[in-house]
């Protein structure tokens, strides 16, 4: 790779909010390594302070800049002046016409290539056309549409994107309405999925060589053989999740299924819930009308890993009716803690036979089932042993941070030489 490549890394809220900060800083440290700058230019405005303890701070600059132009006078003034001149925005309005939540959607349309126009205005005014610069959104979404006029103007320039989540699964449940998704991946040199299942969200589009499988990773924890006599089945069996608190997550049916396992198994349970959202109360107050569950609430922690060691968690929860790729099962099975999960095709990628998958179309008969089995391997202590055992090992041999970002690298070098 040459060292003179720039990159500019599109995020969300990084580094002023933290809803990224878990995914994103391992390859931040080291894409800071092989390059002689990286500028992150995020989306959402913030007054929040950048943390002083960054790595290779001299090498990263975080502009906020971008941010402050998104307002609704910016957007409106585009809307008029630029949108509705716009080919493609006339061309998905025709694609979602009396379609259902047409006025969602329409929004979404609306807010993506808006944002785009003024993404295209910041960069040509803060970047020389001639540099050599990798653009990099860590997310699919408006930027990709913005890459496409950037494309044109940048001739010296490479693009590429990871699909995280939502991104290409849809924003709104039981819908996978993305909006532009049928051009908005035609300027980019690579497109990053985290699995083969992702490209099942992708039909009828042609990417030809672009799309390349390549995870974000955890860090590697300390397991052996000795450490499963640290796990004590002992009585509260504690259950954990992490999450948005929000419908697609299904937090409410994770609480009915604690209390069937409380029923069935005659053991007393602990529910560590972490998150926030629109349905806190809702499922706080499910929570205490159950006094059977021990519970305790977070709204988030600082070090997960650490959380889920400190509490001798035994299982992790995760029914959640869409996903990327779950970022706390990985952390959660790199302890060796087995998964109770929706079989969606992330989740199902991750735990299949290593730990529990729940059919949420099927709820009912489903749950009766796992906990059943959930039971026996209580009961028979070798067989969740054995779940354990093969969660770490899963990820060690798959999901480690330094063996995912070294695909990446190679990737990034022959696109960037």
């Amino acid at each position: 790779m040459q060292k003179n490549t720039e990159i500019i890394l599109f995020t969300y809220d990084y580094p002023f909010g933290k809803s990224e900060k878990t995914f994103i800083e391992y390859e931040l440290s080291q894409l800071s390594k092989d390059f002689d700058k990286i500028e992150i230019i995020n989306q959402k405005n913030s007054e929040n302070k950048i943390e002083e303890n960054y790595i290779n701070k001299n090498k990263i600059e975080f502009n906020n800049n971008f941010a402050k132009k998104i307002s609704i006078y910016n957007l409106i003034e585009i809307f008029f002046t630029k949108v509705l001149f716009e080919k493609i925005f006339w061309k998905e309005l025709s694609n979602i016409l009396f379609k259902k939540k047409f006025l969602k959607k329409l929004k979404m349309c609306v807010n993506e290539i808006s944002l785009s126009f003024l993404l295209v205005n910041y960069i040509c005014k803060i970047k020389n056309k001639n540099d050599k610069i990798i653009f990099y959104s860590f997310w699919s979404n408006f930027t990709l549409i913005s890459f496409i006029k950037l494309k044109k103007i940048y001739k010296n320039a490479k693009f590429i994107s990871r699909a995280l989540g939502s991104d290409l699964n849809g924003y709104i449940k039981n819908d996978d309405f993305v909006p532009y998704k049928n051009v908005k991946f035609s300027a980019l040199d690579k497109l990053f999925l985290l699995g083969e299942y992702q490209k099942q969200k992708l039909p009828n589009i042609n990417l030809n060589n672009k799309i390349e499988i390549c995870p974000l990773g955890v860090f590697q924890q300390e397991f052996s053989e000795h450490d499963k006599n640290k796990i004590k089945l002992i009585d509260p069996i504690i259950f954990i999740s992490c999450g948005n608190l929000i419908e697609i997550k299904n937090n409410l049916l994770m609480i009915d299924f604690i209390s069937k396992f409380n029923e069935i198994t005659k053991r007393k349970v602990e529910f560590i819930l972490i998150g926030k959202g629109k349905l806190k109360k809702k499922i706080i107050d499910k929570l205490k009308s159950n006094p059977k569950i021990i519970y305790q609430q977070y709204d988030r922690v600082d070090n997960f890993v650490d959380f889920l060691l400190d509490n001798k968690v035994h299982f992790f929860l995760n029914f959640s009716s869409q996903e990327g790729m779950p970022f706390t099962i990985m952390e959660a099975m790199s302890c060796g803690i087995p998964i109770i999960a929706s079989n969606i095709k992330p989740n199902e990628y991750l735990v299949r036979d290593r730990g529990y998958l729940l059919k949420l179309e099927n709820y009912t008969n489903s749950s009766k089932i796992l906990l059943q089995e959930i039971n026996q391997d209580l009961i028979n202590i070798n067989r969740y042993y054995l779940k354990s055992e093969n969660s770490y090992k899963f990820i060690k041999n798959n999901l480690i941070n330094e063996n995912c970002y070294n695909k990446f690298k190679k990737i990034l070098d022959n696109i960037g030489s």
